[in-house]
């Protein structure tokens, strides 16, 4: 009996370890990225069901200046949450908000990866008539 429950422990882990990577969409999305002009970073983690951004690195400290709340304007942008609410849509893209510091709007926006190490982040508006993309680096 005891040979049996020991196959089959060793069966589970081997079955538990063949599962692809990409069964969990989000989790390979988690961790820390560099924008492609090399000014900031954002942290992507687990935010409840979801998975949210924070900018948790500036080359040079900036403000979130263009903010259409004129009582934000003047707060940092290190700390700021700029990625919200992405989940697989029902096509399986990750699809959520992405507040962009550059123009103070935020837009519906796609992750995808690219490549172990490069995540296509994509922007757009009317519906995805008009989409600008980004591609950002994983940092260790």
């Amino acid at each position: 009996m005891k040979a049996c429950n020991l196959r089959s422990a060793i069966l589970m882990a081997v079955l538990a370890a063949a599962i692809p990577a990409h069964a969990d969409p989000l989790a390979q999305v988690v961790g820390r990225w560099r924008d492609s002009d090399g000014e900031s970073e954002i942290a992507i983690a687990r935010c409840g069901p979801a998975l949210c951004g924070r900018i948790v690195w500036l080359k040079e400290p900036r403000v979130d200046r263009f903010n259409p709340n004129e009582g934000l304007r003047a707060r940092s942008l290190l700390g700021m949450q700029v990625l919200s609410g992405f989940a697989p849509d029902a096509g399986g893209t990750l699809t959520g908000n992405g507040y962009n510091p550059a123009d103070g709007k935020t837009y519906r926006t796609t992750l995808a990866l690219s490549g172990p190490d490069a995540l296509l982040v994509r922007g757009c508006v009317l519906g995805g008539l008009i989409c600008d993309d980004d591609t950002w680096t994983r940092q260790p």
